[in-house]
């Protein structure tokens, strides 16, 4: 009795089990069957070669310009300005005469030193034919030509100290603002006037931390004044034998025509310097790359049926950026084809056309994912 109980369960049990097992498999036939009649999704979008660019990486430090000549001249003798011949901001010439001091009384020492010495001369003369007839000592014709001698050195002070109250430009110059006059008395060592050397060339000083490759002499840097697009090329000239123990810099003079870039001294400017050598990196535009949790990548195109691609997502390593494009430093190679514009539509393995074939496959009745 219990023994035809639990057979008829178990073939209660048996029956639903087996109509549950059918009437799932019917909707899988359905689903496979709705699968194969539908189209597969894809996405349209536009696509660039991958290019290449001859790339250094560039840093931008601040300079400064330097004067080609910079000199502050001092009286070293004291006295009242006779004559003047030097205005503020304006060029003077090689050894054209600045300004000079009154000198009457080393124009009156002169004169007289310069009768002593005649009379000294004349003296040693005749010492010297008396001591040939033995009429004189010749202790006597020394001291005669001591005394010539010391007339000679008095007349060289003299006029030494008349030179020292003449001031002259050592090179060509413009002359800084000032503001002496003609009968103004200047004490010994006051600054006189400031000169600021005339040149053909702009120097340009800038440092660079020690971690930066040094630069070779002749090496070629890029110079702009502050707030302007533009920038020119100057050329590495002079560099400093040790870096700055406060600092670690290694100071550069970098050397432009004037003719080019014309500064004032101590005018600030950008100076775009490169740290790294040359190379050819690929370049793709920033439309293309996804950024997300995994990473970087783009989605190079694999050539598929009935003009079609395959999206395939391949991770890559970013460089610097250069407008709207940016560098690739490893993951792509020349000539690849990678989605750009509408990438963002795009996972892996996802059938793609571009933008130009759309008009094919809407006739090829391919459901396309907009």
């Amino acid at each position: 009795m219990n023994v035809t109980k639990w057979l008829v369960v178990i073939t209660i049990l048996a029956g639903t089990i087996f109509s549950l097992y059918s009437y799932k498999s019917s909707l899988q036939a359905v689903a496979s069957a709705q699968a194969e009649n539908m189209p597969e999704i894809a996405a349209v979008v536009t696509a660039v070669e991958v290019s290449t660019i001859n790339y250094q990486k560039h840093i931008q430090v601040s300079g400064e310009v330097q004067a080609f000549k910079f000199l502050i001249l001092n009286n070293e003798l004291a006295g009242e300005i006779t004559r003047l011949n030097a205005i503020s901001g304006h060029i003077v010439k090689k050894g054209q005469m600045l300004l000079e001091l009154d000198h009457r009384n080393e124009d009156a020492r002169l004169m007289a030193a310069k009768a002593t010495l005649v009379l000294r001369q004349q003296t040693l003369n005749r010492n010297i034919e008396l001591q040939k007839n033995r009429g004189i000592s010749e202790e006597k014709v020394d001291e005669a030509r001591a005394a010539v001698q010391i007339a000679q050195a008095d007349i060289t002070v003299i006029a030494t100290a008349i030179d020292k109250k003449t001031l002259t430009a050592p090179f060509t110059a413009t002359v800084g603002i000032h503001t002496l006059e003609v009968g103004q008395y200047l004490d010994k060592n006051s600054q006189v006037l400031e000169l600021v050397g005339v040149n053909d060339f702009t120097w340009v000083d800038f440092n660079l931390p020690q971690l930066y490759q040094e630069l070779d002499l002749a090496s070629t840097v890029k110079v702009s004044p502050i707030n302007k697009d533009t920038s020119f090329d100057a050329s590495i000239i002079a560099i400093d034998p040790q870096l700055s123990r406060l600092s670690r810099h290694l100071k550069y003079r970098a050397q432009l025509p004037s003719s080019t870039l014309a500064l004032k001294p101590n005018t600030l400017v950008s100076v775009i310097v490169p740290i790294d050598n040359k190379s050819t990196l690929a370049t793709v535009p920033d439309l293309a790359i996804k950024r997300d949790a995994l990473g970087n990548y783009v989605f190079v195109l694999e050539a598929g049926d009935q003009g079609s691609y395959r999206a395939k997502q391949v991770p890559v390593e970013l460089g610097d950026r250069q407008g709207d494009h940016v560098m690739i430093l490893s993951g792509l190679e020349a000539g690849q084809l990678i989605a750009n514009s509408g990438s963002f539509k795009l996972f892996p393995g996802m059938k793609v056309y571009l933008a130009k074939e759309t008009a094919q496959a809407v006739a090829a009745d391919v459901s396309v994912q907009e």
